[in-house]
């Protein structure tokens, strides 16, 4: 029996592209982050689930030359585009390794930062994840995510469509151990893991109609298709009229969404 893929949207070659374009559209977010961290040229930094670009460009250039970056990725395809998008690039202080972030192989204690972007809300036990990150970093190293919540689902004028699927997306993660609100959890289960100066930044953002995020849910549909029909979710019928709905209410520009809510949060490992 083949093994069943842990992550909530498969590893499809649509999946890797998506993945490209979504980093693109979040760098001003990490960015942010990045400055109010405080990263610093010389700095050892690790990012868990970078897919196929992730952070690893943004991390690169703050680190510099004497820093150095490692990514780590259980998926096969999506190391290798990386490694492929670092040697376009020209990036030389970051390599990308194949690994499980809940068990990474790296020595502890060894990084000035471990961060992940939305890793936490396509795995089952992200805790797990924290773990992992806690260990990695150096006593007083920082420990950082960006995660979405979808608890925040605006659309105006409403959509019958979009409220639908959802709501067959939340059932098929909840079956699956996946948490579709993890963004709002992630500072208390900083704190739980004894981080100190939990700072916690949230970020809506209303996507216009050329942009690639505004319709990341009927990617989401493309992804999980398969899946989805074969729990029994929803009817192909069903299914394709729903996209179709969807996708002419997106397309139209009058139409606001907010939607999903992104959550960044981050400490320290305290000093020993």
């Amino acid at each position: 029996m083949t093994q069943r893929d842990p992550y909530f949207l498969g590893q499809s070659d649509d999946e890797q592209e998506r993945l490209k374009k979504q980093a693109e559209v979040l760098a001003q977010d990490a960015s942010e982050l990045f400055d109010l961290i405080g990263i610093a040229p010389g700095w050892r930094v690790v990012e868990l689930g970078c897919g196929p670009r992730g952070c690893l460009d943004l991390l690169s250039r703050r680190v510099a030359a004497k820093g150095s970056v490692v990514g780590v990725e259980i998926d096969k395809e999506a190391v290798e585009h990386a490694r492929s998008y670092l040697a376009a690039a020209g990036i030389k202080n970051a390599e990308v390794r194949q690994g499980d972030a809940t068990a990474t192989g790296l020595v502890p204690g060894s990084f000035d930062m471990a961060m992940a972007r939305l890793l936490m809300i396509n795995i089952p036990k992200p805790e797990r994840v924290i773990a992992e990150m806690v260990t990695l970093v150096k006593p007083g190293g920082v420990v950082a995510f960006q995660e979405g919540d979808w608890g925040l689902q605006v659309s105006e004028p409403p959509s019958p469509a979009l409220e639908h699927l959802l709501g067959v997306f939340e059932t098929y993660a909840r079956r699956n151990g996946m948490d579709m609100f993890v963004g709002r959890k992630l500072p208390r289960w900083l704190k739980a893991v004894g981080l100190n100066d939990v700072q916690v930044r949230p970020i809506v953002r209303a996507y216009s109609v050329d942009s690639p995020q505004r319709t990341f849910l009927v990617q989401f549909v493309d992804n999980l298709r398969d899946r989805i029909l074969g729990e029994g979710l929803i009817s192909e019928r069903e299914l394709n009229q729903s996209v179709a709905a969807l996708k002419r209410h997106l397309s139209d520009p009058d139409v606001l969404l907010l939607f999903p809510l992104m959550i960044q949060a981050w400490g320290r490992k305290p000093l020993q």
